[in-house]
């Protein structure tokens, strides 16, 4: 088959993937597969585990093209945020588990909640902000300043600094 033609806007294509139109899902695909592939890729630098996220992040827009909501951000941004959230799930899984969870309790209980919440719940830093109550900045804030102490005490081992 050949490329297929423009079928509309994003948003308008979500609707019609939710009501199983498979030429929608296909525009949507063409538009779309390069760039889930290419931001998994630059997560994992692993080509064959960027095409099971890619293959992952369409099955999840077929099933899934209902829950979109254009009020919490464009069709572009909803489809990125899912394969950033599936490649980040990745990145999790090939990571020492023992290691990030000795890491973790090692953060403050606020910025350990709003990572768990981010990662492994899966919210937005914007639900998060809502669930806890708290401004949408400190949140962004918790999160970034836990990650990079995730990140370096992972970088040289964690065991020194679980003792606090």
């Amino acid at each position: 088959m050949g490329p297929v033609r423009d079928q509309g806007d994003d948003e308008t294509l979500l609707t019609r993937i939710a009501r199983s139109d498979l030429e929608a899902f296909r525009a949507v695909y063409d538009r779309y597969s390069g760039q889930v592939y290419s931001l998994a890729w630059s997560m994992l630098r692993d080509a064959s585990v960027a095409q099971e996220i890619t293959q992952d992040v369409f099955l999840a827009i077929w099933r899934g093209a209902g829950a979109f909501d254009l009020g919490r951000g464009t069709a572009r941004s909803w489809i990125l945020s899912l394969a950033h959230h599936k490649s980040v799930e990745e990145a999790m899984r090939k990571v020492d588990s023992a290691g990030v969870q000795d890491a973790l309790r090692a953060l403050s209980g606020d910025q350990r909640e709003a990572i768990v919440l981010a990662y492994y719940g899966g919210y937005t830093q914007r639900e998060i902000a809502d669930r806890l109550r708290t401004p949408l900045g400190t949140v962004k804030t918790r999160i970034r300043d836990g990650l990079l102490r995730l990140r370096e005490m992972l970088g040289r081992g964690v065991r020194e600094e679980t003792v606090r």
